[in-house]
């Protein structure tokens, strides 16, 4: 009997050893989500591709969302917080490294998008299209932001682990556009303001036109916009405040992240609003007492009520949903990450036609900014662009323009404390990139 139950125990081992194996084997076939052959991707797995790298794009851009008011000026250390003084910005910055290095980390995520793209075999299927559309656009985004801080940067076109030298500026430029011409392409019309569109791509391209001085394509790409029905500018204190609540419905948003998380918040009060006792930034006393005062020819700001409240030390523009809110929001921790909205179009346009022919454009948006304007029938270039970058201050103050407004118009002498000093119109390589790279990899640039 003993014999007998020793000889099953054997079998039943042997038995056990082979379903393990074949199981081993079966698990050995068993590949990762990214494994999978992106050509075979259904529309349902390219639909939750497009939803994890939406989640990696609201990271990135709620990292450098007032980046370019801490630059400009706009903005004092807030209640029991510390602020770096921006020009001792260096290789070694903590901050400059997380920047950069969260650029490469969700390029690796956006790339995926592109290459399924690329890979499929299906390209006039609707949602492949969106696929690829959304991942162009996308990949320019973040590169419009390495370009604008850092000038040159390295182009990856797909995932890679190699080291990849840094390009020259020019070169990232011509990849932006590059992207943004097969994105136009792809895209849909405008249907929702939370997801990619046309318009969104429109606005990108009217956006790097300007930067490149290419005056007719700016002002072309933002008529663009303008011109549809979809998007309106607001009239009233209270529309514009209401650009800036969770769920928002205003015609101004040509495309924003809706950052409806319920882990990872991403919370604009926190930072400039909260309602602990401490935050980290506070409206510098220049802005806070003069940003949006009357002059001569425009009186009664419609902004003015909805940025800055009774308490100096508080920008409330992203309402935190407690008490002395201009306006209410019902979600504060789902505030829209805005990427565009239609009053930029307008000031682009303006800038880009110049004194001559953009004077009409922009009294068309004055005209919707306050109880009063008068401007005269002409201006010399100087006088329009001090009117144009006034505007773009209070209009886009604390959505992190600033800086690079000075920076692409060389009016450093707008900055108000260089006393001297040459302000950091690059942000520095971080050194463990130049480190990995090698200083041979890096083009002569002001900025590294």
């Amino acid at each position: 009997m003993k014999r007998y139950y020793t000889i099953i125990n054997y079998l039943l081992c042997s038995i056990c050893l082979f379903w393990m194996t074949a199981c081993s084997g079966m698990l050995d076939d068993m590949r990762p989500k990214d494994q999978i052959p992106q050509d075979m991707l259904s529309e349902s797995d390219l639909e939750k591709l497009l939803n994890g790298v939406y989640a990696e794009m609201e990271e990135l851009i709620f990292k450098f969302y007032m980046d370019g008011d801490v630059k400009g000026e706009n903005f004092k250390a807030g209640p029991g917080f510390s602020l770096n003084d921006p020009i001792l910005m260096a290789p070694s910055s903590k901050e400059v490294l997380s920047q950069w290095q969260k650029c490469f980390t969700t390029l690796k995520q956006v790339n995926f998008l592109v290459e399924t793209y690329e890979a499929s075999s299906n390209k006039e299927n609707q949602v492949v299209k969106q696929t690829g559309g959304t991942g162009y656009y996308f990949r320019a985004l973040i590169y419009y932001h390495l370009v604008t801080r850092w000038g040159g940067a390295p182009i990856l076109r797909k995932r890679t682990y190699n080291v990849v030298p840094i390009s020259p500026e020019t070169e990232v430029w011509s990849f932006i556009k590059e992207d943004l011409t097969k994105a136009e392409g792809l895209l849909p019309e405008f249907t929702d303001r939370f997801y990619v569109s046309l318009s969104a791509c429109d606005a990108l391209n009217a956006k790097v036109c300007l930067s490149l001085k290419d005056y007719t394509n700016a002002a072309a790409y933002a008529d663009k916009v303008i011109a549809k029905s979809n998007f309106a500018l607001s009239a009233t204190s209270t529309e514009y405040a209401n650009a800036f609540v969770s769920n928002s419905s205003s015609k101004e948003l040509v495309f924003a992240l809706a950052n409806k998380r319920s882990t990872s918040l991403l919370l604009f009060y926190q930072t400039v609003n909260d309602i602990d006792p401490t935050w980290d930034y506070s409206p510098s006393t220049d802005c806070y007492g003069h940003l949006y005062d009357d002059t001569t020819v425009k009186k009664q700001d419609i902004r003015a009520k909805a940025v800055f409240g009774a308490d100096n030390s508080r920008i409330i523009k992203f309402p935190n949903g407690s008490t002395g809110q201009f306006v209410t929001n019902e979600q504060p921790s789902q505030t829209p990450i805005v990427v565009t909205r239609v009053a930029e179009m307008y000031l682009i346009k303006a800038e880009a036609l110049g004194a001559t022919n953009g004077l009409s454009t922009l009294k068309e948006f004055m005209n919707k900014r306050y109880a009063s304007v008068s401007l005269p029938s002409s201006m010399t270039d100087t006088e329009f662009q001090n009117q144009i970058l006034d505007e773009r201050h209070r209009e886009l103050y604390a959505e992190g323009q600033r800086w690079y407004d000075l920076k692409r118009t060389n009016r450093l002498d707008l900055f108000t404390s260089l006393n001297g000093r040459n302000y950091l119109m690059y942000y520095p390589v971080p050194q463990s990139e130049r480190d990995l790279a090698g200083e041979e990899n890096y083009p002569q640039n002001p900025g590294y």
